[in-house]
């Protein structure tokens, strides 16, 4: 996938007369500056946190980012124990002790990517049952590396000083505040749409996802594709 992607990249940049890549520059805001009345003829000003760009059409390619917990220790361990992908960093916590948090399909890819790696795993829904598939829950739980699934247990903090010790949850029905100790924490809660910059422009559906016209990947707003 890595060379796939340097190969896509260094096929772009063989046309500079054509394609002006502008890199590392982060989109703040796309505006609709004029449209013509009765047609689809637009223009438009693209807004980055290093100047502002103008095109006659917008197509959006800007993927999700990972859900957070939001809790305390959660940012200043990112990379220092706390892990969002569990097919990307699994093999850094070899004969480790680690924590995967969400109970749903990613949750449980994630234990499973793990179970090469990790001598003991430990999986925590905040829900009173797991939402995963059926048929993958009762593969996890064949193999004894899963130590034990957590349920009801809601985040309150990743602990650690330079590098991941553990994380403290509550249990959302009793109250009860318990610490497990882990080398590794896999953030597996889903993902958000990076669509902040077109949310005053597009129709977006309820989870923030831009809505489109699968025949032809167009917008609520004419000459904005997605």
């Amino acid at each position: 996938g890595f060379d796939l992607a340097k190969k896509l990249e260094e096929h772009v940049r063989s046309y500079p007369d054509v394609v002006d890549i502008k890199t590392p520059e982060l989109v703040s805001e796309v505006r609709s500056i004029k449209c013509e009345e009765g047609t689809r003829n637009c223009d438009f000003e693209v807004k980055t946190n290093k100047g502002s760009y103008e095109g006659k059409a917008v197509i959006l390619a800007v993927g999700a980012r990972r859900r957070k917990l939001g809790v305390p220790g959660e940012d200043r361990l990112n990379g220092k124990g706390v892990a969002y992908c569990s097919t990307c960093d699994a093999p850094l916590f070899s004969g480790k002790k680690v924590a995967v948090v969400g109970g749903g399909n990613a949750g449980l890819e994630a234990v499973q990517d793990l179970f090469s790696y990790a001598n003991e795993i430990y999986l925590l829904h905040r829900g009173d049952a797991l939402k995963g598939d059926p048929v993958e829950q009762e593969e996890i739980k064949k193999n004894p590396k899963l130590k034990e699934i957590i349920l009801n247990a809601q985040t309150l903090e990743v602990l650690g000083d330079k590098f991941v010790s553990g994380l403290k949850y509550k249990n959302s029905k009793t109250g009860e505040e318990k610490t497990l100790e882990v080398d590794g924490i896999f953030v597996e809660i889903g993902s958000v749409p990076n669509s902040e910059m077109v949310k005053d422009l597009v129709e977006l559906d309820q989870w923030g996802q831009v809505k489109i016209d699968s025949k032809h990947a167009s917008t609520s707003h004419p000459g904005i594709f997605a």
